[in-house]
């Protein structure tokens, strides 16, 4: 993980890639994609993608699913 420093201003989201990138490397999507198994024919997005979206949530601070 390479810091670099930087003056601008910084939010809340800075932090958001560095924690999804763990949890893919952890295999964790998988995992959840293997267990639940495949949705139906027309579903767009997959289990893991439901969970990673509320997820991303909790840990931007978000407090309901209509944040997404």
């Amino acid at each position: 993980m390479k810091i670099t420093y930087s003056s601008d201003t910084i939010n809340s989201f800075g932090g958001i890639n560095f924690a999804d990138k763990i949890i893919r490397e952890a295999s964790i999507y998988d995992t959840i994609d293997q267990t639940l198994g495949i949705r139906g024919v027309k579903a767009q997005y997959s289990y893991s993608d439901l969970f990673r979206s509320y997820l991303m949530l909790v840990l931007c601070g978000g407090e309901c699913a209509e944040d997404i």
